[in-house]
């Protein structure tokens, strides 16, 4: 039986011991969770959550593998969460040793996705000359082009909404969009 296993029955008869056997361990989950996550901070967070798992279900451990073996399994388990959690998000994560390499400061490799001046200023004028293409549409175009691309409806909803079947919606639009693309042409 080894150190961990024997440690257990102590553990869960005397709560307090449950730290030393934790921070024993705690250095390879955390590389366990950085080799997953690749990131300090979500590692740090994945192990954290791990261990508290680990803590509250202590009384689930059925010694059917080692405690390290469980251990690992639960903190694997959180960074997975971690990472799903990442990836729904839109942070942009940089290396932890960038700044130390080279002295870069955040400000050097942030970049702004916003568009300049220029850019928007395009934006708006295809806006404003897109609107006034789709006012000058006969309204039975105009109105699915109106739902369907402007207000972003699916098809379906659209013809709900007007009172026709999904695929005279389907002709109205292509028929507006064709006859926008002629206009434009000339």
């Amino acid at each position: 039986m080894s150190h961990e296993e024997s440690s257990l029955g102590a553990v869960t008869q005397d709560p307090s011991q449950i730290e030393e056997l934790f921070v024993s361990i705690m250095p390879q989950l955390y590389r366990a969770a950085a080799r997953m996550l690749q990131n300090r901070q979500d590692s740090e967070d994945a192990l954290q959550d791990g261990l508290l798992s680990a803590f509250l279900h202590l009384h689930q451990f059925e010694g059917r593998s080692s405690m390290s073996t469980w251990l690992h399994s639960i903190v694997k388990n959180a960074a997975r969460m971690q990472y799903r959690k990442r990836s729904r998000s839109r942070t942009t994560y940089f290396p932890d040793d960038l700044a130390a390499d080279e002295g870069w400061r955040s400000e050097d490799v942030l970049i702004d996705s916003k568009p300049n001046p220029e850019e928007e200023c395009a934006r708006q004028e295809l806006s404003r000359m897109f609107r006034e293409q789709v006012s000058s549409l006969p309204p039975t175009y105009r109105n699915v082009v109106q739902m369907c691309i402007i207000e972003g409806l699916l098809r379906r909803e659209a013809a709900r909404r007007l009172g026709v079947p999904t695929g005279t919606v389907k002709a109205r639009l292509h028929r507006a969009c064709a006859l926008l693309a002629r206009r434009t042409r000339v």
